[in-house]
């Protein structure tokens, strides 16, 4: 089984050569990039590709074409889904037929579509990007992977396809606890290193069921756990490494960019920022201005390597801060990333709410399955929980959540038998019907 797996990565690796070695020249740039991120050629050459990209986009497409001559980022507009999806054709690039291009099409957090193209050095980019996260997580091309996600006709793969990968595909539409107890079998039953990488609340549904059984530690080689697009709870975090005795990161990444950011494997919590890739900014909820360090904001990216449709200072419309330990002469890092702006809670002040410290809460509970906070007002707050039997700490928790939200809130707990899941496979921990931000 080792041996395959070796096999497997050498023959990536020689199919790459024999087309000129593309992955490999991505790769190694983004390894320099980020082991050298103070050098003055790294910082030489980031500063190149920006102008680059800036100049490409002005000089081949409609919409910023009347940025011509400008070679400051600041001096393009922060554009988000909707300007895109408006304006679509006015920002695919006049220098590439459409057959060159690829399509990238999302559900969206919301389920929502949105679709962008990719040139073809794009998508080499982006295996190469790929690969080298995964090599920081602890994952190896080759080594067994158990991918949890929606898996639907236009995402699967061949039974070969599968096997070439040496993939294990979990579709979390219709994650079960017969499911997971399979998936654990196999694991179980197979001398492979087993790498894990799905959707936060998927892992959840794991944890929820070691617990739930009293299963003990996995007998299983685990090589990484990395969790992808919604946020890592304390409580999945810890379980998971409990019981499958491997590192558990979380990747910040989106389809129509690719990966942005990752945790580090220190332990710190801290997300290495792909400066390799992109320019990343973080701007005021607001108004389009710098947020300070440590202060949440609007995550907005400058790809840097798509030029089928470039995306200037593009709003991801998601929230998270910037760590004050990042700086012009080193790495970036971002201290955390919470999700969509839509999705943000205020407490009865207006002020903003971290995600973080409302799950705090819920990590004591053993009985809670599943739950969401809704936010209908300013004052206005359901509390829905699915729950395993009775639930006798109703009060306790209301208490705490005005701790958080504020003593005049008005917080409703409401009982379900499920939460279900977005189109898009995942399930949005909190609501908001109530919106303070553009």
């Amino acid at each position: 089984m080792i041996l395959l797996e070796i096999s497997r990565k050498y023959v990536f690796w020689l199919m790459d050569f024999l087309k000129g070695r593309k992955i490999r020249k991505h790769y190694c740039d983004i390894t320099f990039a980020l082991t050298r991120a103070s050098s003055n050629e790294v910082l030489e050459r980031q500063d190149k590709r920006l102008t680059a990209i800036l100049r490409h986009a002005a000089a081949t497409t409609q919409f910023y074409k009347e940025k011509s001559g400008c070679v400051s980022l600041y001096d393009f507009p922060v554009v988000n889904k909707s300007i895109v999806r408006e304006s679509f054709n006015s920002f695919v690039s006049g220098k590439f037929r459409e057959s060159e291009l690829v399509p990238v099409v999302t559900s969206g957090s919301t389920g929502t579509p949105f679709k962008v193209y990719h040139d073809k050095n794009k998508r080499l980019r982006n295996s190469a990007d790929t690969i080298f996260f995964t090599q920081m997580a602890g994952y190896d091309i080759g080594e067994r992977l158990i991918y949890m996600k929606v898996w639907v006709e236009q995402n699967k793969k061949t039974s070969l396809g599968y096997w070439m990968e040496n993939m294990i595909p979990v579709d979390v539409s219709r994650l079960n606890d017969m499911q997971i107890k399979g998936l654990l079998h196999q694991m179980e039953g197979h001398k492979s290193t087993y790498n894990i990488l799905g959707y936060a609340s998927a892992l959840e549904s794991v944890c929820k069921y070691l617990d739930r059984t009293n299963h003990g530690r996995v007998k299983a080689d685990v090589g990484s756990v990395v969790a992808t697009s919604e946020t890592l709870s304390g409580y999945t975090k810890e379980t998971m490494r409990k019981y499958f005795n491997a590192p558990v990161i979380s990747r910040y990444s989106n389809l129509e960019n690719g990966i942005i950011a990752q945790q580090e494997t220190t332990g710190s919590g801290k997300y290495l920022v792909n400066t390799a890739s992109y320019v990343v900014e973080i701007l005021k909820m607001g108004f389009d201005e710098q947020a300070e360090p440590g202060e949440t904001g609007r995550i907005v990216i400058t790809d840097l390597f798509n030029y089928g449709m470039p995306l200037i200072r593009y709003d991801t419309g998601d929230i998270g801060a910037l760590s004050p330990d990042s700086s012009r002469g080193g790495n970036m890092y971002l201290d955390k990333v919470e999700g969509r702006k839509i999705d943000a809670l205020y407490d009865t002040k207006g002020n903003f709410v971290s995600g973080y410290r409302l799950n705090i809460y819920m990590w004591q509970y053993s009985e809670i399955i599943q739950y969401q906070i809704i936010q209908d007002g300013p004052k206005k707050y359901t509390v829905r929980l699915n729950v395993d039997g009775n639930f006798i700490w109703e009060e306790k928790l209301i208490k705490e959540f005005k701790e958080a939200l504020g003593e005049d809130a008005n917080i409703i707990i409401e009982y379900v038998s499920e939460i279900p899941l977005l189109s898009s496979g995942k399930r949005k921990i909190a609501v908001n019907n109530y919106i303070r931000v553009s």
